[in-house]
């Protein structure tokens, strides 16, 4: 097993490595370009005899002094992609040897979106966090997708459709400064309700907007009712796989059952795009139990019938496995 390092400029290069493991978005070095320096960001492929094995993104923490005082600690937002689960063993070695030569001792990975690595039985000790993500397969077709709805979540699809609602692309920096209105807003009623959730701030937006969205690696859909948006999606995509990332509403939303209908729209336009899978975002696997305070917020997404995928974030001491 051979590691070769990817430029960051050669973006073409790294997406058709992504897409031949059948990665996805988290993959992509420009989401992170909105906290992170370029110079800290790694894409490394994994090849034996020439043909790529798997390929990772992943974030070089406490560097220089700080890093030789308390170790050097390696960041992966999401698991390795892997071309097949036939080389999971290998790449996986081969990513913490090559770590471990590198002088990195803590391989930190968060959850979401891949379950390979992090649900490893000898890697249990480790967990640190467990999330569920929703999972739609959407080669089943849009008919066999909003049968295996929830009843609630169909009808209100209609409802949302009957409302006069308008569904429209706007993935400006003006878009996503809306979009930011409209989590503080959410983030306001959450906390009514229960306690609310932390919104960046508008210089994380631009750069979002200028890495993520003005290259097209993804998109925010607005419902628009009278004219005035009403609720918003943001989605990523990449290797025909799309991830929906951030969202937001006010009143008016969600008495329209605005989120319903852009989720339907994301379904039918991800469909039409030639696209295999959706996945709807996830939320703490605890949440599933009655009285959690985002239980709403996971039968809202279980409502859509993608299969429940549970994910574990992970802290390594990588002394301690391997080898």
């Amino acid at each position: 097993m051979q590691i070769r390092s990817v430029d960051l400029s050669d973006q073409a290069e790294w997406e058709a490595q992504v897409r031949a493991c059948g990665g996805h978005g988290l993959h992509l070095p420009g989401v992170y370009l909105a906290d992170y320096k370029a110079s800290a960001l790694r894409l490394w492929c994994f090849e034996i005899d020439g043909r790529v094995a798997g390929c990772a993104l992943a974030i070089d923490q406490a560097r220089g002094l700080l890093g030789k005082l308390r170790g050097r600690v390696l960041l992966l937002p999401t698991a390795p992609a892997i071309a097949s689960s036939v080389q999971a063993g290998a790449v996986r070695e081969a990513l913490f040897d090559y770590a471990r030569n590198l002088g990195v001792v803590r391989l930190v990975m968060q959850p979401g979106f891949g379950t390979w690595i992090t649900s490893d039985e000898d890697l249990v000790p480790f967990r640190t966090e467990s999330i569920t993500e929703f999972v739609l397969d959407l080669s089943q077709g849009y008919e066999a997708l909003l049968a295996g709805m929830h009843k609630i979540h169909r009808k209100n699809i209609r409802r949302a459709s009957r409302a006069g609602l308008e569904v429209v692309e706007d993935s400006t920096l003006a878009g996503l400064l809306e979009l930011r209105k409209m989590q503080l807003a959410s983030s306001e009623r959450a906390g009514e309700k229960t306690e609310g959730f932390a919104v960046r701030d508008e210089q994380y937006f631009r750069n979002v907007q200028q890495h993520v969205y003005e290259p097209g690696l993804g998109t925010v859909l607005f419902a628009r009712l009278d004219g005035e948006p009403v609720a918003a999606l943001a989605w990523l995509k990449a290797a025909e796989r799309i991830l929906t990332v951030r969202s937001g509403s006010v009143p008016a939303g969600y008495e329209s059952r605005a989120m319903y209908l852009l989720h339907d729209e994301l379904i039918r336009r991800a469909i039409d795009g030639g696209m295999v899978e959706l996945n709807i975002g996830g939320v703490p696997s605890a949440a599933g139990e009655p009285g959690h305070a985002q239980s709403g917020l996971y039968e809202f997404k279980q409502g859509f019938g993608g299969r429940a995928m549970q994910r574990y974030g992970l802290d390594i001491a990588l002394r301690e496995v391997g080898r």
